[in-house]
């Protein structure tokens, strides 16, 4: 592989030197020591012997890094500061990169970027700044990087499969074109498209929003991005295409040690998947985590308690307000092929003055009470919250919603700019190593340590989070 020469450390002999124009514990020289130490791999482009040489891997990964913990993630701020910002000058050593070229090494060195923030918590978890003993995790609704207008309902993927087919098997004439358009039309394509080259272009994007529908079972997929989903953010309650981004920090410092990228409207399916992925990134045993209920509850469960009964969690059993007992009798089999626990009134509800409410129309004789099957788990999880050790727990995940509320706010990750569940992975890999570097820089320049002196004796002792 031919890539340019790139020493990060070397002065210029003539002209202006960057490094006397940044004050002393600037974040670039932290960001330009930690990568050269960090583990990177082999990128993906830059292995062809033609053309010109590409560039350092390890400078581009500087330039991304650096400019996410400024809150810019666009190619061409990006190109442009590498130009005129004395600190993206620092870290480039005198190169330029085109736009295009940061653009195509970003999207395409996902497995890059992954490495180098894993690498970067491994460090810090070897030098003892930060431990995965205890992480509290959660997650939170980014949009993506498209419309909600443009998609396509599941009970239209065979009429758009057959309109392609079609169309495929034509002459591509004008004829055939106007054909497609009023088929895609009918089922609520958008065809604005005037050539046949940019209707080719929308025939391809919908067969790969059909075939992303199909395999991920979704009811709507955007022709734009078809990884995204249609979610509920917690702005007003909108439902609007996007993805669900995980994190997970140390409970006692508030560093990031671990983020994830999934198309699950719920959390309650990501908590076993947070807890591997942060195991997998720091080579360590994770001993407790602490999140929200929405993590420990299916959709099925909507409420734990009756109103009307209260349940004795001792011996299993609800008793209503006349003193009736609901016993355990056995497992349901429910349409939607999962099992409830169901709980019978063990005397007959004949003459009760509460039979209308509790039945209705129904002629049945006995009531009967349905639950989740995890109910009597998710109760007694529940009832340890009450002890002043776990209250004092819950207050700590603060400290992740004030993460993602520096994402958000001081980063500007409201919105994804790459498409795709690989892009969208990207792009929070990068937030990831931003806010950590960030948190990094200013615990080093209160203490007055080094990133050197970090990794040697004498160690940084874990501080806890403000």
């Amino acid at each position: 592989m031919s890539t340019r020469k790139y020493a990060s450390d070397q002065r210029q002999m003539f002209g202006y030197q960057a490094e006397d124009r940044l004050p002393r514990g600037h974040i670039c020289f932290l960001i330009d020591e930690i990568v050269d130490d960090l583990d990177l791999g082999t990128p993906a482009r830059g292995n062809s012997i033609r053309g010109a040489p590409s560039y350092d891997p390890r400078m581009m990964v500087k330039i991304l890094f650096y400019g996410y913990v400024r809150g810019i993630r666009s190619s061409r701020r990006l190109a442009a500061d590498c130009r005129e910002n004395i600190g993206f000058m620092k870290l480039c050593q005198g190169e330029v990169p085109d736009f295009r070229t940061i653009a195509l090494f970003r999207r395409e060195n996902e497995s890059l970027l992954e490495r180098a923030f894993s690498s970067l918590v491994r460090r810090l978890v070897e030098a003892r700044v930060v431990s995965v003993s205890h992480i509290i995790t959660d997650g939170s609704k980014v949009h993506a990087n498209a419309r909600n207008g443009r998609i396509i309902h599941r009970k239209f993927f065979d009429e758009v499969k057959r309109a392609i087919k079609e169309w495929m098997s034509s002459s591509a004439d004008l004829d055939a074109a106007e054909q497609l358009r009023e088929k895609l039309s009918s089922v609520g394509v958008s065809t604005s498209s005037d050539s046949v080259e940019g209707l080719q272009d929308l025939v391809d994007r919908c067969s790969k929003a059909v075939e992303e529908g199909e395999r991920g079972k979704a009811q709507k997929v955007s022709i734009t991005d078809p990884g995204c989903r249609f979610m509920r953010d917690g702005i007003g309650g909108r439902i609007n295409l996007g993805y669900n981004v995980q994190a997970a920090i140390d409970a006692d410092t508030g560093l990031v040690v671990g983020c994830d990228v999934t198309q699950d409207v719920q959390d309650s399916r990501s908590l076993v998947r947070m807890v591997e992925t942060v195991e997998r990134i720091s080579n360590e045993t994770v001993e407790a985590v602490d999140a929200d209920s929405g993590f420990f509850r299916s959709d099925t469960v909507h409420s734990l308690e009756e109103k009307e009964s209260v349940y004795d969690a001792s011996r299993d059993v609800f008793c209503c307000s006349e003193g009736n007992e609901h016993v355990f009798k056995g497992f349901a089999h429910k349409r939607d092929k999962e099992f409830v626990r169901v709980y019978v009134s063990q005397r007959r509800c004949d003459g009760c003055p509460r039979r209308e409410r509790c039945f209705g129309r129904s002629q049945l004789k006995r009531h009967r009470i349905r639950k989740h099957v995890d109910f009597v788990w998710l109760t007694r999880h529940r009832k340890r919250f009450l002890e002043p050790a776990y209250r004092q727990r819950l207050e700590g995940r603060r400290l992740i919603e004030s993460l993602f509320g520096h994402w958000k706010h001081n980063l500007g990750f409201r919105k994804f700019l790459l498409r795709g569940l690989s892009g969208a992975r990207i792009e929070t890999f990068l937030v990831a190593a931003a806010s950590l570097l960030r948190r990094l820089s200013n615990i080093l320049k209160r203490d007055g340590l080094s990133w050197a002196s970090l990794l040697g004796p004498p160690e940084l002792t874990r501080t806890p989070a403000v």
